[in-house]
């Protein structure tokens, strides 16, 4: 949610654990019953660039979040007329917040309540940015030996390697002898009278003009392994899959309808999932017994990969394999071979050995062809292994191996699992061919035995007067549909049988009203859910009259087993039920879900994934190796090997920039010293304060049975921001009411109606005290202030720890949100960037998300949103933001970026003199290598012809073009306990530009922040275009340019912190997840609160998506 900012210093510490007593190392933990393994995870703090540090000396920055086959068959289940055991099936083995999570937990990063700098969602990205403790659950261990400082292989670190070191300058040494052709040529691009573009023909990214030379040497271990190799061609084929079918089988609409004479005429039909990696290993078997020299790779999806071209008497190939659900009867299938295509691995050697310019160097990512065969290699051997571990997507793999390492997250009463495992890619190098290993995480559904998780969650069949009950079975029941399951049973000989099943749904009364046919079940009344007791079904018996009988008295009589009064599991479909009891399933593990954790969960994910560098090293090396199969032998057929150990590489730690503030007695600058990329507020105000907030209330939106914040309280938050310094009129406007509750709020008329009498008594800003993290409330809240009403919002914690309590540290969090809401300066750097000195430079930032997690086929409707901010002050305190909708996943911005480019420029203009800026420096957030080229081709053109719009022919600015990436895999390590922090990370203002970059481009990795849990995630910054840095600071670009973006991060507005990534990107998503707040249409409102809604939420605020002219050039968002 919005309200975002970058985490507290130190935090409280973390509870103790729930659930089970912890397992052994590396094991999944134990239930809920009973204490938990060890405290939720230590200490607070900042995750990476989660919330600021206290902005007052001695208070505490709050609590950290946290952070075979079968056999015979079994019982046929109920279907009406039962008739004894049935047929198993062949189980030949087995595969793999709250709002709007974008990309992250309970949306961390991109919003959240006004809890101070950091809201629900406290900074961007992954798990392993470090957070503070919380509850930990499930009794999880972490895994390894004994934490240590610092890795190292038996105490020593080698050193980088020269060789690479020397190739790496004297590629930038040939580049700058020939710079002439290097400058970027969409700089040359001639904006035309109506605003056009020359078109372009090749476009070439500016070199690197230097390695960067400033700040102190470092030696880092970074996550890669040097790949080994001579190969020299490869072979790559795509497959077709289809499964024939004869008439007989074809779909029932089609049967008995006009059927031809003669022969049966075959359908085809696509083949997906577990069934196409079957039909594609049996097709490798096939192909090898042909030719028993193959040395054959494939991802099991499309692609193969071959040594040797393949002699494809029979393309294509047919084969007839036993059914998953019958292995009585076969199915066949085609397998179609195209191709193949030569992949040049030779060529791809020779360049990245070479110094020489290449002709193609204007295209980037280089040799993709190369990579994607390679990464099919490295993924054959562990997708081989599919009883052992699951993929996920085209690069993650969880090993599952004796329960893998896994912990249930339970809190929000959801069967679902958070599981380690590893990623890898393969990557270009200088001079060398990398393997990206990462430690990830991921989402499953819980597995075991279904009677034993029901006992876990206290679950039992209920009526529907049972509300809780009802409630807890609705949320179960979402991530049940679909699991692959084992059904074990004893038969009435005693024989054990094993048979795969997937779960269609629990036995629900609704879902059978819409069944079709005789003798169909009957449930008790009331009853929604039901347990073997609430269900009959129709039984013949031979020489019998056919009777009603219940599944417990079935059971009791034949097998003499009492069932408990579990949900019963339906393994049939809607119209033909087969009710199975829950002590005889068991979900298998490795099934991957995709899944918006709520807040609970999202806080025992992030305690599991929580790791330091060393524990993050250790399993690379050790687990990561074994479960990525790099030393099984398997790439030995091909001829690649991987170095056992991770590469070091060289960097440089930049220093902190000083900041400014404003004297507390004296109406004077007041200089401040950052430590460790952290700084305090005491004795100081704000350096410049927004317009007057003269009038201004307050209303408690608060759960039943839960009590409001009292005014003295609101008054004390209004006297502690006049005396930071703002602006303020200390006396409320007394509201018609001090609260309301939460269900009135929105599904009532209340909060509107609070909102309405707001408007009518110009209220300029409304402070909502929130008794519960409800995103519903939250998203009314915003939508009405941001878009019907026009009203400056700020949503904080009504909890006694954080507002309610009149924290200094809390009340100074929300104020610098209330300060640049009003237009106001928080803080600004001591020493102006040279860039910024003349006033003539803009900054831009803007940033496109996508839904994610959303149903099948519904994502395909939801927009994806644009966020734009951009600077309009040489202090870089103010970013007024503009949003935006495009088509869903469409990541290149459209026409509108013409009109939305130019209104930031406009608005620039008029905060300076009427003068237009001369330079233009961009970050473009989120955009993959493969997308570079779009920005320039697409994107580019439309900025410059906003530009034609407004500029004189003669007075065109010039542009630089960052792409600002955090989603990626790359992580460094400290190697030496000297200046080691007590995080154990690598120091804040690490740069790396070299080691694991490729020298013919300019990159490179910052880690401005200082990551107090977790492991640090760097930013990587990509230059897609230059017409600024280069030409004006020459061989101190490189230098100019990091600086530049480092002591950017240091200029976000609402920390008292650096921050992980550079403030216009920063800003940008947080726009993009306040315009998604303000579609809560398009969020699957159920996934997201366990809460059964009364009325649609697409109604909150009349739907409004602009947001009101009061506040679209103010920082709103923040």
């Amino acid at each position: 949610m919005a309200d975002r900012g970058d985490r507290g210093g130190r935090g409280g510490r973390g509870g103790r654990g729930r659930g089970g007593p912890g397992g052994p190392q590396d094991s999944r933990g134990g239930g809920r019953g009973g204490r938990g393994g060890g405290r939720g995870d230590g200490r607070g703090g900042g995750r990476g660039d989660g919330r600021g540090g206290a902005p007052f000396d001695g208070q505490r920055g709050g609590r950290g979040r946290g952070a075979g086959r079968g056999d015979e068959g079994h019982p046929g289940g109920f279907r009406g007329g039962f008739s004894g055991p049935g047929r198993g099936e062949s189980d030949r083995g087995r595969g793999r917040g709250g709002f709007d999570r974008g990309r992250g937990g309970f949306d961390r990063g991109r919003g959240g309540f006004d809890r101070g700098r950091g809201g629900f969602d406290r900074g961007r990205g992954g798990f392993d940015r470090g957070r503070g403790g919380g509850r930990g659950r499930g009794g999880f261990q972490s895994s390894g030996p004994p934490e240590k400082p610092v890795f190292t292989i038996d105490g020593t670190v080698p050193e980088p390697n020269l060789e690479i070191s020397e190739l790496e300058q004297q590629v930038v040494t040939q580049q700058t002898a020939s710079m002439t052709q290097v400058v970027s040529k969409m700089g040359k691009l001639k904006v035309q009278a109506k605003g056009s573009t020359t078109s372009l023909s090749q476009e070439q990214f500016p070199a690197r003009p230097a390695y960067g030379t400033r700040g102190t040497p470092v030696v880092l271990w970074a996550n890669y392994f040097r790949i080994v190799t001579k190969l020299g061609t490869l072979y790559k084929y795509t497959m077709d899959v289809t499964q024939i079918q004869t008439e007989d089988k074809a779909p029932a609409k089609l049967k008995g309808k006009g059927k031809p004479k003669g022969p049966a005429r075959p359908q085809t039909k696509e083949v997906k999932g577990r069934k196409l990696y079957f039909v594609i290993r049996e097709a490798l078997v096939e192909l090898s017994k042909m030719d028993k020299s193959l040395v054959l790779a494939t991802e099991f999806k499309s692609q193969l990969v071959s040594l040797q071209k393949l002699n494809l008497e029979n393309n294509p190939l047919r084969l007839s394999i036993p059914s998953q659900n019958n292995p009585d009867r076969l199915e066949t299938f085609e397998v179609t071979f195209h191709g193949p295509a030569e992949v040049r691995v030779d060529d791809m050697l020779k360049y990245l050995g070479s110094s020489v310019p290449d002709s193609e160097d204007h295209a980037l990512p280089r040799y993709p062809e190369v990579v994607d065969a390679f990464n099919v290699i490295f993924g054959f051997g562990p997708r081989s292994r599919v009883d052992e571990i699951s993929p996920v997507g085209s690069s993650r793999f969880f090993s599952f191996k004796n329960g893998g390492i896994a912990t249930p997250l339970l809190s929000d009463n959801r069967t679902l699992q958070a599981a380690r495992g590893f990623f890898q890619s393969v990557r270009l190098g200088t001079g060398r061919l990398l393997l990206n290993v990462n430690v990830t995480h991921g989402v499953f559904r819980l597995a075991g035995k279904v009677n034993e998780i029901f006992e876990n969650l206290q679950v039992r069949a209920a009526p529907r007067t049972d509300r809780r009950t009802m409630r807890l079975l609705r949320l179960i029941s979402k991530f049940l549909p679909k699991a692959r399951v084992w059904v074990n049973m004893t038969l009435a000989n005693g024989k054990q049988i094993r048979s795969q099943k997937s779960i269609h749904s629990l036995a629900t009364a609704s879902e059978l009203r819409r069944s079709k046919g005789q003798n169909l079940p009957v449930f008790d009344r009331d009853w929604e859910f039901v347990g073997p007791r609430n269900v009959q079904f129709w039984m013949e018996t031979p020489g019998q009259q056919g009777r009603y009988v219940s599944v417990f008295d079935y059971y009791k009589q034949k097998y003499n087993v009492s069932l408990k009064d579990y949900p019963l599991l339906n393994m049939g479909s809607a119209d033909k039920p087969t009710y199975v009891p829950a002590e005889f399933v068991e979900i298998q593990p490795g099934q991957s879900v995709k899944a918006k954790l709520m807040p609970r969960e999202t806080t025992d994910m992030v305690n599991f994934a929580c790791r330091s560098p060393y524990a993050n090293a250790f399993s690379i090396t050790n687990d990561g190796r074994g479960a990525l199969g790099l030393d099984d032998g398997s790439l030995d057929k091909f001829g690649i090997s991987v170095d056992k150990h991770l590469l070091t590489v060289q960097g440089r730690v930049l220093p902190c920039p000083g900041v400014t503030y404003m004297e507390k007695k004296k109406p004077k600058p007041l200089h401040v010293r950052p430590m460790n990329a952290s700084w305090n507020m005491r004795d100081v105000k704000v350096f410049k304060s927004g317009t007057m907030i003269n009038r201004w209330s307050f209303v408690n939106i608060v759960p039943d049975r839960a009590g409001p914040v009292a005014r003295p309280v609101v008054e004390d938050f209004a006297r502690f921001m006049s005396d930071m310094g703002i602006n303020i009129n200390t006396s409320m406007v007394t509201p018609p009411t001090e609260a309301m509750s939460a269900d009135n709020a929105v599904y009532g008329s209340a909060l509107e109606g609070f909102f309405s009498w707001a408007k009518q008594n110009g209220i300029q800003f409304l402070l909502v005290i929130l008794g519960s993290m409800d995103s519903e409330v939250y998203a009314k809240v915003k939508t009405l202030g941001d878009c019907t009403y026009g009203i400056q919002t700020s949503c904080v914690q009504g909890h006694f720890k954080k507002f309610g309590g009149g924290s200094p540290g809390y009340f100074a969090n929300v104020a610098l949100k209330w300060n640049l809401k009003a237009g106001g300066v928080n803080h600004k750097l001591r020493d102006d960037l040279d860039l910024l000195k003349g006033g003539k430079t803009i900054v831009v930032g803007y940033d496109v998300t996508h839904p994610t997690n959303m149903p099948a086929g519904k994502s395909d409707e939801i927009p994806s949103l644009v966020g734009l901010v951009a600077s309009i002050d040489r202090d870089m305190g103010q970013w007024p933001s503009i949003s935006w909708e495009q088509a869903s996943k469409q990541e290149m911005l459209g026409q509108q970026l013409v009109d939305a480019f130019k209104s930031r420029l406009q608005l620039w203009q008029k905060h300076n003199k009427d003068q237009l800026p001369e330079n233009i420096v961009i970050f473009r957030d989120g955009v993959s290598e493969g997308q570079f080229g779009q920005v320039l081709e697409k994107e580019l053109p439309l900025i410059k012809e906003a530009c034609g719009a407004l500029y004189s022919a003669k007075m065109q600015p010039v542009f630089t073009i960052v792409v600002s990436v955090k989603r990626h895999q790359t992580r460094f390590y400290p190697t030496t306990e000297k200046n080691l922090p007590k995080h154990m990370n690598i120091e804040n203002g690490t740069v790396v530009d070299r080691g694991v970059t490729q020298a013919r481009y300019w990159d490179f990795f910052l880690t401005a922040h200082a990551a107090i849990k977790g492991t640090a995630r760097p930013a990587h910054y990509t230059v897609l275009l230059d017409e600024i840095f280069r030409p004006k600071y020459k061989s101190e670009a490189a230098n100019e340019l990091e600086k530049f973006t480092h002591e950017l991060c240091y200029l976000f507005g609402r920390a008292t912190k650096a921050v992980s990534i550079c403030p216009p990107a920063y800003y940008a998503d947080i726009v993009c997840t306040r315009a998604r707040v303000h579609r809560p249409e398009f969020s699957d409102v159920s996934d997201l609160e366990s809460v059964t809604t009364a009325g649609p939420a697409s109604s909150v605020g009349g739907g409004g998506k602009q947001v009101h002219e009061n506040l679209r050039d103010s920082m709103y968002y923040i």
